[in-house]
């Protein structure tokens, strides 16, 4: 979905995410990408066998790098850390 098919554009649909979100557009998108991952590690045990490299282009992002920048700067855990707790768990 882009701004054009909401009959908007991009300066207008970043100046409300950052004011009703609190967060500029990118950091937005990246909290939802980063909770959606969560999410399925927590509910599909396939995810939990994926690599960092495939569960970052899973979510969207163009590398691992930045997934796992994105993951810490979210959840203060290293995405690693969290998918083996979340092994040990299950």
């Amino acid at each position: 979905m882009s701004a054009k098919d909401l009959n908007s554009n991009t300066n207008y649909l970043s100046k409300i995410i950052n004011h009703y979100k609190g967060l500029s557009f990118s950091n937005y998108l990246n909290t939802l990408r980063i909770n959606f991952i969560i999410s399925e590690l927590k509910v599909n045990s396939l995810y939990r066998k994926f690599t960092i490299k495939a569960i970052a282009e899973e979510a969207g992002f163009n590398n691992p790098e930045s997934f796992s920048k994105a993951f810490y700067k979210i959840t203060n855990v290293k995405p690693s850390f969290f998918m083996k707790q979340l092994e040990e768990n299950y």
